[in-house]
């Protein structure tokens, strides 16, 4: 297996993902809710390998989001994503 095969992988999905977000019109904006629940759902179904390899670059990701989000999460949610944070940083 190649060394930081998903580090990489994440890092192209991530971006994209973000691209592809900011560029698309939606007629309606799912609650943040929903997106944050998705994201812990997915992440829950990793291996363990995989959230080992992915961890560095995972937790910087929930650290921003975090911050960005400081004003428009509410606090079950802040706390749905710090929860990702430490498990990332476990996997670590």
């Amino acid at each position: 297996m190649k060394e930081a095969k998903y580090k990489e992988l994440f890092l192209f999905a991530a971006k994209a993902g973000a691209l592809e977000g900011y560029l698309y019109k939606r007629r309606r904006v799912e609650p943040l809710a929903n997106w944050v629940d998705n994201i812990s759902r997915m992440y829950d179904g990793l291996s363990l390998e995989v959230k080992r390899e992915v961890a560095p670059v995972v937790a910087p990701v929930l650290e921003r989001m975090l911050e960005y989000g400081n004003r428009e999460l509410d606090s079950g949610l802040k706390e749905k994503l710090q929860q990702l944070l430490v498990a990332a940083g476990k996997a670590g």
